[in-house]
């Protein structure tokens, strides 16, 4: 076998054409399955993958669309419209950029479509237009959506309609490239065996490979009618197709479509990714094969020299767009249960790092409009004169003047209201950030030691070292969290300022060692609250303080 571009390297104006061009790569994987995909090794079958989903566009239908887009006169500079499932259309509008940087693709699709294959399309920067009825419509049908881009693109010249299904591009690019590959990679072929969508795919393949060697095998592969897999179509659907399939079919297999999905995860599982279409393939050539040896007819497809049968499946499509449909498909029993399931109803809202204050930045929140570094903070301790009180000042900054901010020790029983704790050393006025609302998750007998004044108690337990390691105690702290805030009012909506980012929305969260913290504040996020926590909690107070020989004043 010639090499060709060994190092699949490809460089300058026209690296993308080359890329999408089978002639200027490497040929694609064609790969044997272990034991443990192949029941039938210990009697002389092997089984070929051939990885048509490692093209460029990561599926078998790019090959169809390069061939009938360098056929067409008309496409470089028309809207390209075609009726398709997902993979032809997408290869239509990766391949006609690839070329010509050609964007206007148009995509006919069901609006049975689920929406996630929908967003694929237009992230692909396809057109999407819905049709509506039956979903796998036939391409001869005169009402169908097939007839209907046929009239357009015959009535207005500046669409160009490929027409997938009866479009002799989409056959002969297999013969021209999958079968050849094949032939040359695997001469002792015996048995090659794909889906039928368009027909295209095994038609050229296969009629190449009869070309070569009369004797092998096609084995064609449909769905259940009333029971689709997507790509593959039922027999009924696919028997009028013009293309020369007679000439090439040996034998049909229908297969059902939970049966597809089932043999795609187990041949995904063994790192041969591929979708339900090549688990519909292969699930239909071990049918097929079974049925041989089962009738004592098997060694009839050995090669004479060896007594070994060698087969090709193809693998068509990739799983990733199809995960919905396997988990409906499929029983859970089938899938690897989920660990510590309980965090799914709890704790699900994001974090973010820049909601967490150190100490000095905590300080910021309390005396200004918006958190920033605390400036030599070596310099903003100030005297603490009185025994009920800490007052700490922050060095003036463009955006703030000197301001104050209070620590309280041992509030007396009356001074807790259960709204909010003041003493008589509390601050008062402008020096205090207005509208900023203080919440101290601790129990009760730690905030009397020390808290910030101002701040409203919930009265917490203490948690376990590092909770978020322990499933259970995420969801206890965060129910106690929510049934906290729901009792504050914090989580019925949004609260007034928030759009326009005033004082009046924020919240400070304080809890011994920054934990809880972190997840209220998350919780408070989500409801509209521009809420940050103090990093490392209470405990890191303590110590930013004591650094800074203060600590003695809050006991």
């Amino acid at each position: 076998m010639a090499a060709r571009n060994p190092l699949n390297v490809f460089k300058g104006p026209d690296a993308l054409h080359r890329y999408f061009q089978p002639d200027e790569n490497p040929p694609l994987p064609l790969v044997e399955l272990p034991d443990a995909l192949n029941p039938l090794r210990k009697d002389g079958v092997r089984v070929f993958a051939k990885m048509l989903t490692a093209l460029p566009a990561q599926n078998v239908k790019s090959l169809p669309a390069l061939e009938m887009l360098l056929n067409s006169e008309r496409a470089r500079t028309s809207s390209i419209v075609e009726a398709s499932s997902g993979s032809t259309v997408l290869s239509l509008g990766m391949i006609s950029r690839a070329l010509w940087g050609h964007e206007d693709v148009y995509a006919y699709v069901t609006n049975k479509k689920p929406a996630d294959s929908l967003r694929l399309m237009r992230f692909f920067g396809l057109n999407v237009s819905l049709y509506g009825g039956l979903a796998q419509q036939e391409p001869s049908d005169p009402k169908g959506i097939m007839s209907r881009l046929r009239r357009l693109a015959k009535e207005n010249p500046n669409v160009c309609y490929l027409g997938q299904y009866d479009n002799d591009g989409n056959w002969r690019s297999h013969e021209k490239w999958t079968g050849r590959q094949i032939w040359e990679q695997l001469p002792e072929v015996n048995v090659l065996c794909s889906t039928v969508g368009t027909g295209g795919c095994i038609t050229g393949t296969g009629l190449y490979l009869k070309q070569q060697k009369p004797s092998v095998k096609v084995i064609g592969v449909c769905n259940v009618f009333g029971d689709p897999t997507p790509g593959p179509r039922h027999f009924p659907g696919f028997e009028s197709s013009p293309f020369p399939w007679r000439d090439v079919i040996d034998h049909f297999e229908s297969v059902k479509s939970v049966d597809s999905f089932r043999m795609s995860m187990k041949l995904s599982r063994h790192g041969i990714v591929a979708g339900p279409s090549s688990g519909e393939a292969l699930h239909g050539l071990l049918t097929h094969l079974t049925a041989l040896k089962t009738e004592g007819r098997l060694s009839e497809l050995a090669d004479p020299a060896t007594g070994e049968i060698s087969c090709v499946f193809l693998c068509a499509d990739l799983p990733y767009q199809y995960m919905d449909m396997y988990y409906n498909k499929l029983g859970e029993e089938e899938f690897p249960p989920i660990h510590n399931d309980c965090l799914l109803s709890c704790d699900q809202d994001p974090y973010d790092e820049r909601w967490f204050l150190p100490p000095s930045q905590a300080l910021d929140l309390l005396t200004s409009s918006s958190p920033q570094p605390c400036h030599d903070a070596d310099d903003a301790i100030s005297d603490p004169g009185r025994d009920d009180h800490v007052s700490l000042s922050a060095t003036p900054s463009p955006s703030t003047s000197c301001e104050s901010i209070v620590f309280s020790p041992a509030p007396s029983e009356s001074s807790f209201s259960g709204s909010a704790v003041t003493t008589p050393g509390s601050l008062r006025g402008p020096e205090m950030s207005t509208g900023l609302r203080i919440f101290d998750l601790r129990p009760r007998e730690l905030y009397e030691q020390g808290h910030l004044d101002g701040s409203l108690n919930l009265d917490l337990p203490l948690t376990k070292h590092d909770f978020y390691g322990d499933a259970e105690a995420v969801r206890e702290r965060w129910t106690e969290l929510k049934e906290a805030f729901e009792r504050e009012g914090m989580l019925d909506s949004e609260p007034s300022g928030h759009e326009d980012h005033d004082l009046k929305g924020k919240v400070l969260v304080v809890c011994e060692d920054g934990d809880s913290g972190a997840m209220a504040t998350s919780m408070l996020r989500r409801k509209g609250w521009e809420a940050f926590s103090l990093l490392g909690g209470w405990r890191e107070m303590g110590g930013w303080l004591g650094g800074r020989g203060i600590e003695d004043e809050l006991k």
